[in-house]
């Protein structure tokens, strides 16, 4: 999951430079809005990133009570619903980003088509098992760049509903080679099983490093997009918006 959220940092780091590059006007308001506020979900999944894996780091310290299990599943579960504000948010930017950029969704393309995308793929894989390091981590970053460019493949938007055979052919056995060298519950591992655990813990921490830093240009990018003052009320507003939602949930 941790490389998910790093590509897709970078995939919006690139898109936040060309918007600087273009300097464009205030006009462009609306899509630093919507850009913004796909970087604050990010930083939200960066942030619930590290809980997970302080969590899991218990596990395979042995130093886990039933406590940081309940605790582990709520984060996870927290998580998927994170994942799906995330690509609700991209979704409805959709035809805003185009006009500013029209190869970007075609990019996220194979991270939230919502029949077989990566995001989509993760969500299925937490229902299955909430404690497998398939779950926690999912997919390497070079399987992620693997997939992904199978799914980026073609002329449309809409790759990946029109001509999905190869993408879901790469994608299952991509899962299937990561599944034969999982740890199918952290929360029973042996030691070598735990030194590894914490190998992949320490991977994954810099990748939400690396999205952090990420989610932090895109967002200057922004500001010297539409200045200090606007990137205040946006950020405010923004921050007013999803207090509300939370509120209303």
């Amino acid at each position: 999951m941790f490389t998910l959220v790093e590509k897709l940092a970078e995939i919006f780091a690139n898109y936040g430079a060309r918007l600087l590059d273009r300097r464009r006007t205030g006009r462009d308001s609306d899509v630093a809005r919507h850009l913004l506020g796909v970087v604050l979900l990010l930083q939200d999944l960066c942030l619930r990133g590290d809980r997970v894996l302080t969590l899991a780091g218990q596990f395979g310290d042995g130093a886990a009570d039933a406590a940081t299990e309940a605790e582990f599943g709520q984060v996870m579960a927290e998580q998927v619903e994170s994942v799906g504000k995330l690509r609700q948010a991209i979704d409805d930017s959709r035809m805003l980003l185009n006009t500013v950029d029209a190869g970007l969704y075609l990019e996220l393309a194979p991270f939230l088509d919502v029949k077989s995308g990566l995001l989509t793929r993760w969500e299925q894989q937490r229902r299955t098992s909430t404690f497998s390091t398939t779950t926690l981590f999912f997919l390497p970053s070079a399987a992620v760049d693997r997939v992904a460019g199978v799914g980026k493949e073609g002329d449309t938007l809409a790759v990946l509903s029109s001509d999905r055979a190869d993408y879901v052919m790469i994608l299952a056995e991509t899962l299937r080679e990561t599944r034969t060298g999982e740890v199918r519950d952290i929360r029973r591992v042996n030691p070598e099983q735990a030194q590894r655990l914490r190998s992949d813990i320490d991977g994954a921490r810099a990748e939400l490093a690396r999205a952090r830093e990420l989610c932090a240009q895109v967002a200057s990018s922004v500001e010297q997009t539409v200045g200090a003052d606007a990137m205040a009320n946006l950020r405010r507003s923004l921050l007013r918006g999803a207090e509300k939602a939370r509120r209303a949930q």
